[in-house]
C-alpha cells in the first residue's frame, strides 16, 4: 500500500494544481456574474451562499476529514476490508444528511432572506437554487474522504475540477436566459409575483448560483463513475490479506463519534458566519435608518453614481454588502490554496501518530506550518500593497461596480494584513483532528466565532465605520483562533517550533517582495502613459503584471539568498532528489 501513497507536498501539490484551474474559473465566473447582476444583485448571491455555507462546510471539510482519518487508520493496521465497508456506509450516512440538509435550507429559505433585507425576498430564489448542491456536496465527502484516506488526491482534485467546470458553463448558461431574453419568470409563478421585487435581478443571481448545483453534480458523476471502474485503490492481495470486517452498524458508530465532534468545529463558525452575514446587513440598515447623511458622507462617489437616497437605504446596504462580499472573495483566495497542505497531511500525519513516531509528527507538522506561510506571507503582502489596482484590474471597467473600489480597497488592504492567520486557521484544524484534540478547533472556533460577533455587532452599528467594521471583526476572530491551535498543537504533539525558520525568514522575504510590488507599480504608472496599449492593457493593469513579475522573481531570490528553503521542502517534490543536488551545489538551501 505504501508505494500507492503520495507524498505530503506531491498530494498537496496534486490538489493544488487542480485548485489553481479551479480558482481561475471561478474569478472568471465571479467576475462575469458581478459584471451582469452588479453589487445589490452580488448581495443576494451573497445571502444565498450565507444561508448554505454552514451545511456545506460539514460536506466540504468536516465530513470528507472524519473519512479521512478513518480509512487512513485502518489501511495503516491492513484492515482494508473495513476500507471498503468503511466507504458504503460514509456514502450512506451523508446521502441522508445531505437530504435532510437540502430541504432545511429550502423551509428556513423565505423567513431567513426576510431577515437579512428587512422584509425584501429577493434573495429566496437564489437560496432554493443552490439548495440541492448540498445533497451532491455531502455524497461527493464519503467518496473524497476515502481516497484522500488512501493517500490519493487526484479523485478529489479532478472532480472539483468538474464542479468549477459545471459551474462556469452553466451559470453562464443560466445568466443569459434569465437577462438575454428578458424572461419575467416571478411573474408566472403567482406567490413569488407579489413577494419579489426587482425580479431581473433577483432571477439573476439565481441563474447564476444555479450553476453551482449543477457543477456539484457533475463532480459526484464523476467521481460515481471512477469508483465503478477503480480497481487499483486496493488489490485483491491486500483484501484477501485482511482480517474480516466490522459490522455496519459497529464502523457507522464510530464514523459517527469521529465526524460530530470534527463537524461540530466546521459548524460552529460558519453557523456564526452565518448570524454574521444577518448581523451584518441588518446593522448596516439601521446605521442608514438613524444616520444616513454620515454614511453617504464617506461615500460620495457611490452617492454620485447610484444616486441613493433614504428612500432607497435598502437598495443603498445592499450595494454597500455586495461590494464588502467581492473583497471577501479576493481574500479567500488564498486560504484555498493553503488548505490542500492540510488535506494532504492527513494520511501521513495520521500514520506517524498511530505509530507513535515522534520525529515524523513533528517534522509533518512544521512542513505543513512552513508551507502554509511560504504561500500565505508573500500573497497576503502583494494584497496589501496592490489592493486598489488589483480591484481596479479585475472590476474597473465595468461602470455598475466602479464606484465602490476606492472605497473597499482598505478593506482588501487590511485583509492582505491578515490573510496568514486565515490561511493557518484549516491546515491546524485538520493537524489537530488528526492528534485526537478535536475538541480545540471546537473552543478555538467559539471564542473567535464570538470575538467576531460581538465586534461586527458593535462597529458596523457606528455610523463613520459602517461596513469596514466587517473586516477588523473577522480578522481578530482569525487571530484568536490562530494563536489558541499553535499552543495546543505543540503541547498535545510536543512540538517545538523552529520561529526563525518557519515563521520570520520567509515572512523577511515576503516583505521584501511586497515592497518591490509596490516600487514597480508605481514605476510603471509613471512613466507609462495613462492610456498604456489601449483597453484591457492600460497603464494601470500593465504596472499591476509587472509588479506581480517583479515580487514573484524578488520573493524567489530572497529565499534562496536567505536559504529559507530547507532539504526536506525541496526533496518530497517530484524530481525532487535532482533539484536538491542542484541547489546544495550553489548552497541555496538551508
Amino acid at each position: 500500500m505504501a508505494k500507492k501513497n503520495q507524498s505530503l507536498i506531491n498530494g498537496a501539490l496534486i490538489l493544488s494544481a487542480a485548485i489553481i484551474a479551479v480558482k481561475i474559473i471561478g474569478v472568471f465566473f465571479k467576475i462575469y456574474v458581478t459584471y451582469k447582476i452588479g453589487m445589490e444583485g452580488k448581495s443576494y448571491y451573497a445571502t444565498a451562499y450565507a444561508l448554505y455555507t454552514p451545511v456545506y462546510s460539514i460536506a466540504l471539510a468536516g465530513l470528507p476529514t472524519a473519512v479521512a482519518k478513518m480509512v487512513a487508520a485502518k489501511a495503516a493496521q491492513g484492515c482494508y476490508k473495513d476500507v471498503k465497508k468503511l466507504f458504503k456506509v460514509s456514502v450512506w450516512l451523508f446521502s441522508f444528511l445531505g437530504a435532510v440538509g437540502t430541504a432545511v435550507i429550502v423551509l428556513v429559505s423565505v423567513p431567513f432572506a426576510s431577515s437579512v433585507s428587512d422584509g425584501v425576498l429577493n434573495a429566496v430564489p437564489a437560496i432554493i437554487a443552490i439548495a440541492p448542491s448540498l445533497f451532491f456536496c455531502c455524497v461527493m465527502s464519503g467518496y473524497r474522504g476515502y481516497y484522500q484516506g488512501l493517500g490519493s488526491m487526484t479523485p478529489s482534485a479532478v472532480s472539483q475540477v468538474f464542479e468549477a467546470g459545471g459551474k462556469l458553463i452553466f451559470g453562464w448558461l443560466f445568466i443569459n436566459i434569465v437577462i438575454g431574453t428578458g424572461a419575467s419568470f416571478a411573474d408566472e409563478i403567482p406567490y413569488f409575483k407579489d413577494i419579489i421585487t426587482e425580479k431581473q435581478q433577483a432571477w439573476a443571481a439565481a441563474a447564476a448560483i444555479a450553476g453551482v448545483t449543477v457543477g456539484s453534480l457533475m463532480g459526484l458523476l464523476y467521481l460515481v463513475l471512477r469508483r465503478r471502474f477503480d480497481r487499483r485503490s486496493i488489490t485483491t492481495r491486500e483484501l484477501r490479506n485482511s482480517p474480516e470486517a466490522e459490522p455496519f452498524g459497529a464502523l457507522a458508530k464510530q464514523l459517527v463519534a469521529l465526524a460530530v465532534p470534527i463537524a461540530v468545529s466546521s459548524l460552529i463558525f460558519n453557523i456564526t458566519t452565518l448570524i454574521d452575514n444577518w448581523v451584518i446587513p441588518n446593522r448596516l440598515m439601521y446605521v442608514l435608518s438613524t444616520d444616513f447623511d454620515t454614511v453617504a458622507a464617506m461615500y460620495p462617489g457611490i452617492i454620485s453614481a447610484r444616486g441613493f437616497t433614504p428612500e432607497t437605504a435598502v437598495n443603498f446596504k445592499d450595494y454597500l454588502y455586495g461590494a464588502y462580499d467581492t473583497v471577501i472573495e479576493i481574500k479567500n483566495i488564498v486560504p484555498t490554496f493553503t488548505i490542500t497542505f492540510g488535506l494532504s497531511a492527513i494520511p501521513v500525519l495520521t500514520r506517524a501518530w498511530v505509530n507513535r513516531d515522534a520525529h515524523a509528527v513533528d517534522r509533518s507538522i512544521q512542513s505543513v506550518i512552513r508551507l502554509t506561510l511560504l504561500v500565505a506571507y508573500p500573497a497576503g503582502c502583494g494584497m496589501a500593497a496592490l489592493a486598489p489596482d488589483l480591484l481596479n484590474l479585475i472590476y474597473g471597467s465595468s461602470e455598475i461596480n466602479a464606484p465602490a473600489l476606492p472605497y473597499v480597497a482598505p478593506i482588501l488592504m487590511m485583509y492582505g494584513v491578515s490573510v496568514v492567520f486565515l490561511a493557518l486557521t484549516q491546515p491546524i484544524t485538520n493537524m489537530l483532528q488528526v492528534v485526537d484534540r478535536t475538541d480545540v478547533p471546537i473552543k478555538a472556533m467559539a471564542i473567535g466565532a464570538a470575538v467576531k460577533l460581538v465586534s461586527n455587532f458593535a462597529l458596523v452599528s457606528i455610523p463613520s465605520v459602517n461596513i469596514q467594521g466587517a473586516a477588523i471583526g473577522s480578522i481578530l476572530c482569525n487571530t484568536v483562533m490562530v494563536a489558541y491551535g499553535l499552543i495546543a498543537l505543540a503541547k498535545t504533539a510536543d512540538v517545538k517550533y523552529d520561529w526563525r525558520v518557519t515563521f520570520l525568514k520567509p515572512l523577511f522575504c515576503a516583505v521584501l517582495s511586497g515592497v518591490a510590488a509596490w516600487a514597480v507599480n508605481g514605476i510603471y504608472k509613471k512613466v507609462i502613459p495613462e492610456q498604456g496599449l489601449g483597453g484591457f492593457f492600460s497603464a494601470n493593469n500593465i504596472a499591476v503584471f509587472a509588479a506581480v513579475f517583479a515580487a514573484v522573481v524578488c520573493y524567489a531570490l530572497s529565499l534562496f539568498a536567505t536559504r529559507s528553503l530547507s532539504r526536506e521542502d525541496i526533496i518530497m517534490l517530484p524530481k525532487g532528489r535532482k533539484i536538491v543536488k542542484v541547489l546544495e551545489k550553489y548552497g541555496l538551501l538551508g
